[in-house]
Protein backbone atom coordinates (compact mmCIF):
# COMPACT_ATOMS: atom_id res chain seq x y z
CA UNK A 1 0.00 0.00 0.00
CA UNK A 2 2.81 2.40 0.86
CA UNK A 3 4.50 1.66 -2.45
CA UNK A 4 1.32 2.49 -4.40
CA UNK A 5 0.92 5.80 -2.56
CA UNK A 6 4.58 6.65 -3.10
CA UNK A 7 4.32 5.73 -6.78
CA UNK A 8 1.16 7.87 -7.18
CA UNK A 9 2.83 10.81 -5.47
CA UNK A 10 5.88 10.48 -7.72
CA UNK A 11 3.72 10.27 -10.84
CA UNK A 12 1.75 13.34 -9.73
CA UNK A 13 4.99 15.24 -9.14
CA UNK A 14 6.31 14.22 -12.55
CA UNK A 15 3.08 15.32 -14.22
CA UNK A 16 3.30 18.64 -12.38
CA UNK A 17 6.88 19.16 -13.51
CA UNK A 18 5.94 18.26 -17.08
CA UNK A 19 3.06 20.75 -17.03
CA UNK A 20 5.35 23.50 -15.70
CA UNK A 21 7.95 22.61 -18.31
CA UNK A 22 5.37 22.86 -21.08
CA UNK A 23 4.16 26.23 -19.80
CA UNK A 24 7.71 27.55 -19.53
CA UNK A 25 8.55 26.29 -23.00
CA UNK A 26 5.55 28.16 -24.39
CA UNK A 27 6.59 31.31 -22.56
CA UNK A 28 10.18 31.04 -23.84
CA UNK A 29 8.93 30.57 -27.40
CA UNK A 30 6.68 33.62 -27.07
CA UNK A 31 9.50 35.73 -25.62
CA UNK A 32 11.87 34.66 -28.41
CA UNK A 33 9.30 35.64 -30.99
CA UNK A 34 8.78 39.00 -29.29
CA UNK A 35 12.55 39.54 -29.19
CA UNK A 36 12.86 38.75 -32.90
CA UNK A 37 10.00 41.13 -33.70
CA UNK A 38 11.58 43.87 -31.57
CA UNK A 39 14.93 43.33 -33.29
CA UNK A 40 13.30 43.53 -36.73
CA UNK A 41 11.44 46.68 -35.74
CA UNK A 42 14.65 48.27 -34.46
CA UNK A 43 16.40 47.36 -37.71
CA UNK A 44 13.59 48.94 -39.74
CA UNK A 45 13.68 52.09 -37.61
CA UNK A 46 17.44 52.30 -38.10
CA UNK A 47 16.97 52.00 -41.87
CA UNK A 48 14.36 54.74 -41.76
CA UNK A 49 16.72 56.99 -39.82
CA UNK A 50 19.41 56.33 -42.42
CA UNK A 51 17.05 57.09 -45.28
CA UNK A 52 15.59 60.29 -43.85
CA UNK A 53 18.68 62.48 -44.42
CA UNK A 54 19.16 61.05 -47.90
CA UNK A 55 15.56 61.79 -48.81
CA UNK A 56 15.89 65.30 -47.42
CA UNK A 57 19.04 65.83 -49.52
CA UNK A 58 17.29 64.59 -52.64
CA UNK A 59 14.32 66.84 -51.92
CA UNK A 60 16.63 69.85 -51.52
CA UNK A 61 18.42 68.86 -54.73
CA UNK A 62 15.11 68.68 -56.62
CA UNK A 63 14.03 72.06 -55.29
CA UNK A 64 17.31 73.69 -56.20
CA UNK A 65 17.14 72.24 -59.73
CA UNK A 66 13.59 73.48 -60.17
CA UNK A 67 14.59 76.99 -59.05
CA UNK A 68 17.38 77.12 -61.64
CA UNK A 69 15.08 75.96 -64.43
CA UNK A 70 12.63 78.80 -64.02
Amino acid sequence: MKTAKYRKRCVDQIEGVMAKNKALTSKVDRLRLEAEEAKEKATQEERMLDLTPRLADKDREKKSKSVYRR
